[in-house]
Formats: structure tokens, sequence, C-alpha cells
């Protein structure tokens, strides 16, 4: 199978992840009140925190795993997992029994994680921006289409039945990868094992751990990776704090001043709508700005969010603040997605930290919004702002280390395509 075919697989399998996690997540409430006739919000904190918990600590499990197993043979078994799951989550009896089927979905689920940084090592470094664009794509138009999907499941007459159906696309992308990823692959014998250390050094033009730390100066290279992954993960974690702790009471914010319910809904939207937007030129802006794109990014976004403070009344003000929020996130998206990928490369337990950071902002934002909003609604926008300016002060020190990377061990033996043999570490 070819290269391009490979790619459109992991795409896939980005936008089944999407979707999956996405679809339902609007609707929990209603979801817990018709299935088992649960009204107390209490229960939905509990849900998710199991659920993000569980993401947590996956992801680096995932990530270590993928250091000695290819990741089609993951992505596989992820999906086969996950179509077992799905379909027996649909006939959960109790809400504790969907609460742990859901939490083994989740765990399941973050095998699919490995595709995106999959996806971009099957891609030339030359295009990796228009391949980091080609994501965020994927990650704003899908949350719009996933949100609607979810709400199609939540007004079928048996909400089980579309939980459950599911299953049967996890079925068809887990047989569709099986066949491009691992069956046609086995007659160049690059698919199917690995062959230790020395086989994962040539499939991947990598060095094993050992190799490199002495290749790349011992100690000091262990600490410049340290440094750089753990920078790396602070920028990601409150990047995504800020981004996802002015979303909650947004809505409630917008109609306390003034609002209809359906123009807090289209304010709420205006910012991810923007972001798709501003992904054309980003390849433009971004040949024009550098390195400094990151965290000129992390400016228009506190920028954005400061001018909405005084402005909850649906007026220009409020509109323009939300198009410059929206318009930096876009840009932000990108410019911190590439850094990651320069930095730490697309495998391995570095890509799986930085991830994981993300992770756990999704897992922080709720918790810090909570208690903001219930002292001001407006509290949340603030803390936002506050976090992107810190973002703004960080950016430049990512800019200024080296390549956390280290220089790649010549393989012993044949020279294996990356395509041939995708793994993340």
């Amino acid at each position: 199978m070819s290269t391009r075919a490979t790619r459109h697989v992991y795409l896939a399998v980005i936008v089944l992840h999407l979707v999956a996690d996405v679809a339902l997540s609007p609707f929990y409430p209603q979801l817990f009140e018709r299935l088992f006739g649960i009204t107390d919000l209490n229960a939905t904190g509990v849900f998710i925190w199991v659920c993000r918990l569980t993401a947590v600590a996956a992801l680096p499990l995932w990530g270590l795993a993928a250091r000695r197993v290819p990741v089609g043979w993951l992505v596989v078994a992820g999906l086969a997992a996950s179509a077992v799951l799905s379909f027996a989550l649909g006939f959960a009896p109790t809400f504790t029994a969907f609460t742990v089927l859901s939490a083994a979905l989740v765990f399941t689920t973050m095998a699919l994680v490995l595709a995106y940084p999959a996806f971009m090592s099957l891609g030339a470094e030359h295009d990796r921006i228009r391949d980091v664009r080609s994501y965020a794509y994927v990650i704003n138009i899908g949350t719009v289409a996933a949100t609607l999907i979810g709400a199609g499941v939540m007004a079928l007459p048996e909400v089980r039945w579309g939980i459950s159906a599911f299953a049967l696309v996890d079925i068809v992308l887990a047989a569709a990868c099986y066949r491009v990823l691992l069956r046609s692959r086995r007659g160049a014998g690059a698919a199917g094992r690995p062959d230790g250390a020395a086989g994962t050094a040539a499939a991947t033009g990598e060095a094993p751990v050992g190799a490199r730390a002495g290749s790349a100066g011992g100690a000091g290279s262990a600490g410049t990776l340290v440094r750089a992954v753990a920078l790396l993960a602070v920028l990601v974690l409150v990047s995504e704090v800020g981004r996802q702790v002015v979303r909650p009471f947004f809505t409630a914010y917008a109609e306390a001043g003034g609002a209809g319910p359906l123009a807090a809904a289209v304010l709420y939207l205006l910012p991810q709508l923007v972001a798709v937007a501003v992904l054309p030129s980003v390849v433009r802006v971004h040949r024009l700005l550098g390195g400094w794109l990151l965290p000129l990014s992390c400016a228009a976004c506190a920028a954005g969010l400061l001018m909405q403070l005084p402005a909850a009344e649906p007026g220009p003000l409020l509109v323009a603040g939300r198009i410059l929020f929206g318009a930096g996130l876009g840009f932000g998206h990108i410019a911190l997605d590439l850094r990651v990928f320069e930095a730490v490369g697309t495998r391995g337990p570095a890509f799986a930290a930085v991830g994981t950071g993300r992770t756990v902002g999704t897992l922080v934002s709720p918790v810090l919004a909570t208690p903001l909003a219930g002292a001001d609604l407006a509290a949340p926008l603030a803390a936002g702002a506050g976090l992107f300016a810190a973002l703004t002060l960080l950016a430049p020190l990512a800019l200024l280390r080296p390549s956390a990377r280290p220089p790649a061990a010549p393989a012993a033996g044949p020279p294996v395509k990356e395509s041939d043999d995708v793994r993340v570490g």
C-alpha cells in the first residue's frame, strides 16, 4: 500500500477518536437521566473525572508500549477492543457499569492518539506545517460534526442502539487498518513484530535509548531532553487550561449580559469558526513570523479575552474580542504543535509525555472554572487571559532551547523506509 493510503487511514483513525470522544459529551446529564433516571449533576462530574483520569494514566502507557510494538498493531488492537466495549456500553444496566465500561473504553481508545504522530512521521518534514494544519481542520470541523452526531444519537427513540452503533465503525476501520497497515507489509517483513533494539533502530532510523545517550553526550543529552519535554509539557498544559477554562460558563456570562440563547450560542462558537477561517493563511503567516508566531498568538488570545471582560452584551467589543481570541487559537495551535514535533519528534515516550500535559489540562480546567464562575461569571475569562499572558512570556523560552531530538544512529543493515514500519519509539 502507498504512503498516501497509510496517511489516509491514520487520518480516519484521528477523526473516529475525536467523534467518539466528543459526540455525547455535551449531553451526559440528559443521557444519564434517560438511561438510569439520574438527575444529580454530581454524577456527571464523577463520570467525567473517572474518564479523564483514565486518559491521563493510559497515554504514557501506550507511548511506552509503542517503543516495542509497531503503531499499526496498537491501533488495530485498540479499535478491536473499542468495538467490543462500545457494543457492551449501549447495554450497560447501571450507571456504575456504564462508568466502568466507559473508563475501559477510554483506556483502549487512547491507543488511537498514536495515529497523529504516526501520520506526521509519514509526511515530508518541509511540509509539516501543512500536515499540522490538516489536523487542525480535522479537530475544529470534527468537533462541530461530532456534536451534531451526538445530538442525532440523543434524538433516537432508543439511545442504547445509537451508542452501540459506534462498534460498527470501529470494526470497519479496524479492518481497513489491518489491510493497509499490517497485511500489506508482511511481505517486506516490516509490520509483524519488533526485532529487538537493533531492528527497531534500523526500522525507525533512531538508535535505542542507550545508544542515543552515548551518541549525543550521555547525561547532558538526557538532561536536554528532560528539560525540553518538561517545558513543552508545561506550555501545552497551560495552553489547554487557558483554552478550556473559558468555555463551560461563557453562554451563562453572555446571557447574564443580555444576550439571548441563540446569540450566546453563536458567540460561543465564534472563536472556533474563526480558528478554521485563519488556517488557510497559516503557511504565509508562519513564513513571515517564524517561531515568534507562538508568543504572538498567545498575546492575541490574552488580548481577545481581556476585551470580553467589560462586554458581556453582544456588542462590537465582545464580538471583536471573540474574533481575536479565535484567531490566536487557530495560529497558536499550529505554532505549538510545530514546536512539539520539532523538539521531540513523532515517536516515543517524550511525545506521549507532552500529550499527557494536554490531557491533564482537560482534567484541571473544569475544576478551575467552576469556583471561578461561582464567584463571578467573568472570572474564567480573566483567568484565561492571565494564563495566555503567562504563555506569551514562557513561549520564547521554547524558541531558545535546542531540539531535544537526539541524532540518529546509523542503521546496522539495509535501510528500511519509514513508511514500511511506523513506530513510536
